[in-house]
């Protein structure tokens, strides 16, 4: 590693990010007291998800487990029958969507009673998923033709040169050489664990994995992610903040509690749009089969679901696990390089290729030095556009009263040229918010969004001073996890369209973290980066510090589906059209 890039490197997050304290929020109680507090943003039309419904989603596609420890176990079928016995024992172990809320609701009462920011409870979450393969062995072949997604159906070492990743064979990146997921070496099923200690994920790991044994599943690969340790904690491998950005799912409970909390008063014009400044409702179908689609043309009204499903499938969502290696030297040797040819720091340059800051304030609103009280503000370190200014925006009164002082950082302005946050930073290519794109409107760009469920593997380099070889040259990456009801029109869209294209959904280069480009065997990439004087300044990106190294896609279905349907070989009834 060079000098100023190691130096950055060891120097980032030195200090936490001061959360907001003080703020006080009710909780969410059953009944009447749950709708009187979510009185300040009505719930008209919101889609209802009864309590068989909640308890037969999978809780790791919504809410999400969101717990620092996790085992990603990637399993094979050896007998079909003995797997129909193993699912049948799985199926009760999984965690479902009611689970999951309890114990957050739960987490929620504590922290009001006593002011704890972390459980004093813990929990172990197991969820499940299996690939087209698995389907066709359990349910035959007609059932797997039943799925719409042809991404799904072909799996994910098929699409892999259609994402860019390496074609040549000798390339490091390319299929042959992933750890999973590759040619030979494709998981039937992918089975994740979560808990609050290690100890724990391991071992409901292990029983997992000791039960598939007798039953003739066998394991391909366990991977171990980790939360990063201390000021890094939520952080990925470069040592920017992660998942800063998740849309919040529309959608109330029986007993009136909303997914998504709404902080915008009701008078606020952008109340029903909004659960928090700048986090947009999307409507569940968009992750989830069987319920209400987003309509680009009224994104408060749910569109009508024109895709075909089998029967068991309602309620799943489609899951892309992508294991993805980063060569964080490379990273920062680049970002060290190119910051002394743009004229400022490596932490500087290295934001402008993110979108964000380390600590995860965002370059738009912290054009020239990161702002960790943004950062720590979660109403406020999301709350920005790239066309147009910050708005203002009227806090519910139940946030007020509970201390929060409004938004008083600073705003992000109109950015429509990529002055502030360059048009292919990353931020910006997966998500363009209020930009038009090359499909059009900014509406289409809600058709695209994920929920993102990964975490962090190897050992941490970021904020380690003086490294040993050995440390520098170990693995490390991002086991990538998101959730969604069409691997096509999001994941691929989103990789293929945007983040691997030098002009969409904007010109301006490829997105510099996760881009690829692979035009007969060439995969140079450039990034546009405006100097002062407004001019375009392109840097060649002559390595990648990304790079695919396994993975799968998968389906994860309700929890009744895995005993009712997987577990026994019944398809039920063929392909039904959804709800609209």
């Amino acid at each position: 590693m060079s000098g100023e890039g190691a130096q950055a490197l060891a120097g980032l997050m030195a200090g936490g990010v001061p959360r907001l304290s003080g703020i006080e929020l009710p909780a969410p109680e059953p009944g009447p007291v749950a709708r009187a507090l979510s009185a300040d943003a009505p719930a008209d039309g919101e889609p209802q998800f009864d309590p068989a419904t909640i308890a037969d989603i999978q809780g790791n596609v919504i809410p999400g487990f969101n717990k620092d420890h996790q085992r990603f176990l990637f399993l094979r079928i050896e007998d079909v029958e003995g797997a129909r016995a193993w699912l049948t024992w799985l199926a009760p172990r999984l965690s479902s969507m009611q689970e999951v809320l309890d114990f957050r609701r739960e987490f929620r009462r504590e922290r009001l009673r006593t002011g704890a920011t972390e459980p004093t409870t813990s929990a172990t979450w197991v969820a499940f998923a299996l690939s087209g393969p698995a389907v066709a062995k359990l349910l035959g072949d007609e059932a797997l033709d039943a799925m719409s997604d042809e991404a799904f159906r072909q799996g994910l070492a098929a699409r892999s040169t259609y994402l860019g990743d390496p074609a040549d064979p000798t390339r490091t990146g390319h299929r042959a050489h992933w750890r999973v997921g590759g040619d030979e070496s494709e998981a039937d099923f992918l089975v994740t664990v979560a808990a609050d200690s290690a100890a724990d994920a391991e071992s409901e790991a292990s029983v997992i994995l000791e039960e598939g044994a007798r039953n003739g599943v066998s394991v391909l690969f366990a991977q171990a992610g980790e939360n990063l340790p201390g000021n890094l904690g939520g952080h990925e491998h470069f040592g920017f903040k992660d998942g800063v950005s998740q849309p919040g799912v529309r959608g109330v409970t029986a007993d009136g509690e909303l997914l998504a909390p709404r902080y915008l008063d009701s008078r606020d014009p952008h109340a029903r749009l909004f659960g928090k400044a700048g986090q947009p409702l999307v409507w569940p179908g968009q992750f989830v089969l069987g319920m209400p689609r987003q309509d680009p043309a009224d994104p408060l009204v749910p569109a009508a679901d024109d895709g075909l499903f089998p029967d068991w499938a309602r309620l799943g969502s489609y899951l892309v696990c992508r294991r993805l290696a980063q060569d964080v030297p490379a990273f920062w040797d680049f970002a060290a390089a190119a910051s002394a040819e743009y004229g400022t720091d490596p932490v500087h340059f290295a934001s402008l290729m993110v979108g964000r800051w380390p600590s995860g304030a965002p370059v738009s609103r912290a054009p020239e030095r990161d702002d960790l009280d943004l950062a720590g503000d979660e109403f406020a370190h999301n709350h920005f556009q790239f066309d147009d200014d910050t708005k203002a925006w009227t806090p519910v009164r139940r946030l007020v009263e509970g201390g929060y002082r409004g938004d008083e950082h600073p705003k992000a302005r109109a950015d429509v040229f990529g002055d502030v946050c360059p048009m292919a930073g990353h931020i910006r290519k997966v998500n363009p918010r209020d930009s038009g794109t090359d499909f059009g409107a900014p509406a289409d760009t809600m058709l695209r969004l994920m929920l993102r469920r990964g975490i962090p593997y190897g050992p941490v380099l970021a904020g380690v001073t003086a490294p040993s070889p050995e440390l520098v040259a170990a693995e490390r990456g991002l086991v990538f996890v998101a959730h969604m009801a069409s691997i096509e029109d999001q994941f691929e869209f989103v990789t293929r369209r945007w983040a691997n294209s030098a002009v969409q959904p904007n010109a301006g280069g490829h997105d510099p973290v996760i881009g690829q480009a692979d035009v007969h065997g060439d995969r140079g990439r450039s990034f546009d980066v405006r100097t002062p004087s407004g001019e375009a300044k392109r840097f060649v990106l002559d390595r990648e510090w990304v790079m695919p190294t396994g993975g799968g896609y998968f389906f994860a279905p309700a929890i009744s589906a895995v005993s009712g349907h997987l577990a026994t070989g019944a398809e039920g009834p063929g392909p039904v059209r959804p709800p609209g």
